[in-house]
């Protein structure tokens, strides 16, 4: 019999690959699952390329603003967001489809963050999947925050006004 310790310490082994594999491996279910709109697929990838990744779990203290993303040395998972988000908004999707979205909870050492379109279609950086639905995204761990991107300016700055 194992104890209580030992079930959760193989499952604290196990749980990381089985959520990174949870949207990588949707198409191979019993259940057809809907494809991301091929253009939500191909911004993502741009954006995914065009930045530096962050080695560690976040490189930010803060959320940085569109027009800061040249300027960093690195990105993470916030400043992909906000990449996203300038993105969309620049073609001309109106910013009320847009969110970012926070999950945490084990295997996640820290909160990650991502964008939200259309309440459905999350953008990631690929580390739990590239384009999936948001229920697949969160795969078990729990959405501790959504927040539009209109109100990011607002949260950035009670956030600066709070660190001074």
């Amino acid at each position: 019999m194992l104890s209580r310790h030992s079930v959760s310490r193989i499952l604290a082994f196990i749980a990381p690959l089985v959520l990174a594999a949870a949207c990588a491996s949707h198409g191979n279910s019993g259940t057809r699952m809907p494809s991301a709109p091929a253009d939500l697929v191909a911004l993502n990838s741009a954006i995914n390329q065009q930045g530096r990744f962050c080695a560690r779990d976040y490189c930010l203290e803060d959320w940085p603003e569109a027009t800061e993303l040249d300027t960093l040395a690195e990105w993470d998972c916030k400043a992909y967001a906000v990449a996203k988000a300038a993105r969309l908004l620049s073609t001309g999707y109106a910013p009320t489809r847009l969110e970012y979205v926070l999950i945490d909870g084990p295997p996640l050492r820290v909160t990650h963050a991502a964008l939200l379109v259309d309440g459905r279609w999350v953008l990631d950086i690929g580390v739990r999947c590239q384009v999936c639905e948001l229920d697949q995204f969160r795969a078990g761990l729990r959405v501790s925050g959504r927040l539009p991107v209109t109100e990011l300016p607002y949260l950035r700055r009670a956030l600066r006004a709070a660190g001074s």
